[in-house]
């Protein structure tokens, strides 16, 4: 990666590019933590008056703008305004997207010390994403956690299981800034849920200390346009199916639903038998790595079931989607039961040679032809 002179350095500036953003104290934190450490005594470079000046308009007191950007080079200074992309490593993929059609919520709760802003939300129809900040007067360690020990949203008028992923990072001293994604069982127009923040631990070590406080939001998104393709393609062998069942599409992102079926003979030979769908390619040769993999287990329980995989912006030069399943076999299970005398008892899965300890194959492609 070039060094942030080296980036600045290359710009050709033209005052017809320029235009003036709002700045938050954790992009100027931010800014200023990443020209420091990029600064080498050794070297000289002719415009450092560039980056100089950059780094003025941060030092500035009460200064509440990051005087210019350059828009063709703003995705290389890692700032956050965009904590969609921060949070992917700033990417191009899964979240290209996100901040353009994502709703500001910008609502702020504080307690016990600790500062909570909801930033952006966006919802595809199945799939809620919002961004969130986290100041406080404490360091909160490398990984703060709400919730250690219940849920943290509610729905209004929706009973069914939900999954999902969510990530946070340290941007500055006590400053963080974090993302989750929640997927729920049926498709809707528009979403209407609570996010109710009861305690905060670091999830980095054991027995992390709770810090109990009340940061709740109520939120309410329109669904974003979706279209829908069903397609009932199906792949099967050695007594593992998969059925591509629909493919959906938004501006910012696909989805794929899809329900597995697992034979009786692999049933007996493995406690675990799953085909996630982590990874399909277009055939432009764009590969799309899943930002979220849900599954709703069915009357088989953990066989059979139905499973949702949520991707990023799909190329709209794209004509086919190809999927190659991989399904995952395991008995390196760990699990423990209640005997009823209040004791555990090891109930994990045997391991000899009926029961290998893990296995994987790969199905047949199933190639989707995309409607326009």
């Amino acid at each position: 990666m070039k060094d942030i002179y080296e980036i600045l350095n290359d710009i050709e500036i033209d005052e017809d590019e320029m235009e003036i953003i709002e700045a938050t104290d954790i992009e100027k934190a931010k800014v200023k933590k990443y020209l420091k450490n990029s600064i080498n005594k050794n070297k000289s470079y002719k415009n450092k008056g560039i980056a100089v000046a950059v780094l003025c308009c941060l030092l500035i007191g009460g200064v509440g703008t990051l005087g210019v950007a350059y828009p063709s080079y703003s995705a290389e200074i890692p700032i956050v305004g965009d904590i969609f992309r921060f949070i992917d490593n700033g990417r191009t993929g899964a979240y290209d997207k996100y901040r353009e059609y994502a709703d500001v919520v910008g609502a702020t709760q504080e307690s016990n010390g600790i500062k909570v802003t909801i930033k952006d939300a966006i919802f595809d129809g199945k799939t809620l994403t919002y961004t969130y900040e986290i100041t406080s007067d404490k360091d909160l360690g490398d990984n703060p956690f709400f919730n250690m020990n219940g849920p943290r949203i509610t729905i209004k008028d929706y009973n069914g299981g939900t999954g999902g992923s969510s990530g946070v990072k340290r941007v500055a001293e006590n400053t963080y800034v974090g993302e989750e994604t929640i997927t729920i069982n049926e498709e809707r127009k528009a979403i209407n849920f609570e996010l109710n923040f009861t305690d905060i631990g670091d999830m980095s070590f054991e027995n992390s200390k709770e810090i109990k406080g009340n940061w709740k939001f109520k939120i309410n998104l329109q669904a974003l346009d979706n279209i829908k393709q069903m397609v009932n393609k199906t792949t099967e062998k050695n007594g593992a199916q998969l059925n591509i069942e629909s493919i959906s599409k938004t501006p910012v992102s696909f989805t794929l639903n899809y329900s597995q079926k697992i034979s009786k003979e692999l049933q007996d030979k493995y406690f675990v038998a799953d085909i996630p769908i982590e990874e399909v390619k277009d055939d432009l040769g764009n590969v799309y790595t899943a930002t979220s993999v849900s599954t709703n287990e069915g009357i088989k329980g953990r066989y059979d079931g139905i499973s949702m995989s949520n991707f990023g912006k799909l190329d709209p030069n794209a004509t086919k989607i190809i999927i190659t399943p991989k399904v995952h076999l395991s008995n390196n299970v760990h699990q423990e039961s209640g005997n009823g005398a209040g004791k555990a008892v090891d109930t994990s899965p045997t391991i000899d040679e009926n029961h290998p300890k893990n296995n994987e194959f790969v199905l047949d492609d199933i190639v989707i032809e995309l409607k326009k």
